[in-house]
Formats: C-alpha cells, sequence, structure tokens
C-alpha cells in the first residue's frame, strides 16, 4: 500500500519537477504501469486473505444434538 501511494504521489508532483515535457512521453505510462501492477498485486493478495477466512469461518463445528436432560 506504502508504494503505490508513493507512486500516486510522483505522479502528482511529476509535471512540477521542472523536466522537459518529452520526458512525459516515457514517465507517466510507466508510472502508470507501476501503479497498475501494484493495484493487481494488492487486490490478489486482499482475495487470498478473504479467502482464507471465509474457508476458516465454514469450518466451524456445530452440534445439532438436543442436549436437554428429561426428568421423569
Amino acid at each position: 500500500m506504502k508504494r503505490l501511494s508513493i507512486l500516486g504521489f510522483l505522479v502528482i508532483l511529476f509535471p512540477f519537477l521542472g523536466f522537459p515535457n518529452t520526458w512525459d512521453i516515457f514517465i507517466y505510462p510507466i508510472l502508470g504501469l507501476l501503479i497498475l501492477v501494484q493495484s493487481l498485486y494488492l487486490s490478489r493478495k486482499v482475495s487470498l486473505v478473504t479467502d482464507k477466512q471465509e474457508e476458516l469461518q465454514d469450518n466451524v463445528y456445530v452440534e445439532n444434538d438436543d442436549c436437554t436432560t428429561k426428568e421423569e
């Protein structure tokens, strides 16, 4: 998550750093690709964690037997 926010900050900051306009043609696609790869990595990581949590919740043992005592 930290890398993604750093890349976003670079996209915001880059036009104000004074680099030549021809660099924009190369830098913005590279930064965009890095943001895309990082976000796909994070979404895959989040989906794996949520799958594990759902798997743990499905394996809960519940006894369905009547446990009341009968008094005669």
